[in-house]
């Protein structure tokens, strides 16, 4: 369902019927449907051939890591929309965001700046993309902005990202750090070429709260006596503000 209009530019988290639509972001040969880069610190940006096994089973686990969220307060990716000149609707941005605890690579990058603050955890936009089409510096801003609207929606205080300072700011997977800057971004720690950019927002809970909690989230068949708790398996609410454990492996800018 379409959340937020800006402009000619329309916004939905991402669902079973629009994964398929996330477009091929700017750094060839990479594919975000399979993508585990953030997920895994050995994890790859590249698109395993379409023929190999490997490809759905990574498929898969993307769109379950995405939609995972949809159990708590909604899922952790987002889709810019605009309409063609046949007035077809089609995606032309996508974001991917969600709880540090979500991505051990940015909570490695993360690991190398003590100065930052640690509670409650923040949460991360990993990827940002916008098809080079129009306005794309304007098209980043809406789709940073209403990212972050999301995230003060769920009770979100702080919310971070890792651009990186390369000559073509769209090839790695956070986007430019302009865009973040004209969002309200500032750079909490870091240098010019690896900067950690932070936004505190108000965490208003607008709209979730234990009655939007409990709509999204259904008992298990077997366990309704229960309901509402135990819930079951997936996402725990108290994830969000929590730290999660220290990840074991270096490396977290990858071979890149």
């Amino acid at each position: 369902m379409t959340r937020e209009v800006a402009g000619d530019l329309s916004f939905s988290l991402v669902d079973e019927a629009s994964f398929d639509a996330i477009a091929r972001p700017a750094r060839a040969g990479s594919r975000c449907q399979t993508c585990d880069y953030w997920e895994r610190l050995d994890g790859t940006r590249d698109a395993p051939p379409d023929d190999e096994t490997g490809s759905a089973m990574r498929t898969n686990a993307k769109r379950s890591r995405l939609l995972a969220g949809a159990q708590l307060a909604g899922a952790y990716g987002m889709l810019a929309w605009r309409n063609d000149r046949q007035g077809a609707r089609i995606a032309v941005g996508w974001a991917q965001f969600g709880p540090l605890s979500l991505y051990p690579r940015a909570q490695a990058i993360r690991e190398r700046y003590p100065q930052l603050p640690d509670s409650p955890a923040p949460w991360v936009i990993t990827c940002l993309q916008v098809l080079d089409e129009g306005d794309r510096d304007a098209g980043a801003l809406a789709l940073i902005e209403a990212v972050c609207d999301e995230l003060d929606r769920r009770g979100i205080t702080s919310v971070e990202a890792f651009p990186e300072g390369v000559a073509d700011p769209w090839q790695p997977s956070p986007g430019p750090r302009s865009g973040y800057e004209a969002a309200g971004f500032s750079r909490a720690a870091g240098d010019d070429r690896y900067p950690v950019m932070r936004r505190e927002l108000t965490g208003s809970f607008e709209e979730v709260g234990w009655g939007d909690m409990l709509a999204r989230t259904k008992p298990d068949a077997e366990e309704d006596d229960a309901w509402p708790f135990p819930q079951r398996k997936g996402p725990r609410e108290g994830d969000v503000f929590r730290l999660p454990p220290k990840p074991t492996k270096p490396n977290p800018f990858g071979d890149e």
